[in-house]
C-alpha cells in the first residue's frame, strides 16, 4: 500500500511540474518604431551679424554651457563699457546728497534764528522749501543710477547673446552630452536674423514614440514608469531595458492609437533614426 501511495504522488508531481512547464506565458505586444534624439535644437542668431568665429565643427561632442560660435560683438562691448562707466558713475549722488545736507544745515540756522526773530517766516518757508528740492534731486539722482545701472545689465545680455552657447537647464546632470548635427555657418559669414547657425542633438537618452492601439493601452493598463522591451535590429543578446515617460491623453481618430513614449539610455552613442521594436507586458 505505502509502495502505490509513493508511486501515486511521485505521477502527480510529475503531472504538476509538466502543467507548469506547459503554462503559458503572459501576452506580450510588440510595435514598431523608430528611435529619435531627446533633444534636438537648432542655435540661431537673433540679430543680422557676422560671424567671428566658430568654436566646432561637424560630430564633436559638447556640454551644456559650452561655446558654439562668437559673433562680431565689437560695437556692442564699446556700447557696454559705456553704460558701465555711468553705472559706476555716483557722483551725482554724492552731490545731490551732500547739498541736502547743507540745505538742512541751513535750516537749522533758520530755525534757531527765526525763534530767537532774526528770521521771517517767509525765510523759514524758504529754507524749508530748499530742504525739500533737495530731498527730490536726491531721489532722482539715486533714479537715475539705478536706470544707468540697468541699461548696463542690458547691454551685457546683449554682448552675452552674441556668444552662441548650448542651452542649459536646471534638469542638466554632469555627465550630459550633446553632438553637433551641423554647422551652418563659417567665420566671417554674415547670418541673418533668426537664420540657424548650429543644430545639435542629444542621443543619450534615446526616445522612442511608439503608437500603441488604445486597445492594447487600456488592456496592459500602460502608464508612466512602466518598463519596455526595445530590440534593435542585428544585435545580438537580450533586449535593452527602457522606460515608458509619457502616454498620450488623446486617442489618434484616424488610426485608434495613443503614443507612448519610451526613453533608453545610449551609453554606447547609437545614432538616433534607427527602426526598433519595442515590446510592452501587462503591468504587474
Amino acid at each position: 500500500m505505502t509502495k502505490k501511495l509513493l508511486a501515486f504522488v511521485g505521477v502527480l508531481s510529475t503531472a504538476l511540474i509538466s502543467c507548469a512547464a506547459a503554462a503559458p506565458e503572459a501576452p506580450k505586444y510588440q510595435f514598431k518604431a523608430i528611435a529619435r534624439a531627446s533633444e534636438d535644437i537648432t542655435v540661431s542668431s537673433t540679430m543680422p551679424v557676422r560671424v567671428a568665429q566658430v568654436f566646432v565643427k561637424d560630430g564633436d561632442t559638447v556640454k551644456p554651457g559650452q561655446a558654439l560660435v562668437q559673433l562680431d560683438d565689437k560695437a556692442e562691448r564699446v556700447q557696454m563699457e559705456q553704460l558701465k562707466a555711468q553705472a559706476d558713475d555716483e557722483t551725482h549722488v554724492k552731490a545731490a546728497e551732500a547739498q541736502l545736507a547743507q540745505k538742512k544745515v541751513d535750516l537749522q540756522g533758520i530755525v534757531e534764528a527765526h525763534a530767537k526773530g532774526a528770521a521771517t517766516d517767509l525765510e523759514l518757508q524758504h529754507a524749508k522749501l530748499e530742504v525739500t528740492i533737495s530731498d527730490l534731486s536726491l531721489k532722482l539722482a539715486k533714479f537715475e543710477h539705478n536706470q544707468n545701472q540697468l541699461k548696463y545689465k542690458q547691454a551685457a545680455v546683449q554682448v552675452s547673446r552674441l556668444l552662441l552657447s548650448v542651452p542649459t537647464s536646471d534638469k542638466d546632470k554632469p555627465t550630459d552630452t550633446f553632438k553637433v548635427f551641423k554647422v551652418f555657418v563659417t567665420r566671417g559669414e554674415s547670418v541673418d536674423r533668426l537664420k540657424e547657425v548650429i543644430r545639435i542633438i542629444k542621443i543619450d537618452p534615446l526616445q522612442i514614440d511608439v503608437p500603441v492601439p488604445e486597445t492594447v493601452v487600456e488592456t496592459l493598463k500602460l502608464k508612466v514608469k512602466q518598463p519596455a522591451d526595445v530590440i534593435f535590429p542585428n544585435v545580438k543578446g537580450p533586449a535593452e531595458k527602457g522606460t515608458i515617460i509619457f502616454v498620450a491623453d488623446e486617442i489618434d481618430a484616424a488610426s485608434g492609437t495613443q503614443t507612448v513614449r519610451v526613453e533608453i539610455p545610449n551609453t554606447t552613442g547609437r545614432p538616433a533614426g534607427k527602426k526598433v521594436s519595442v515590446r510592452f507586458s501587462p503591468a504587474q
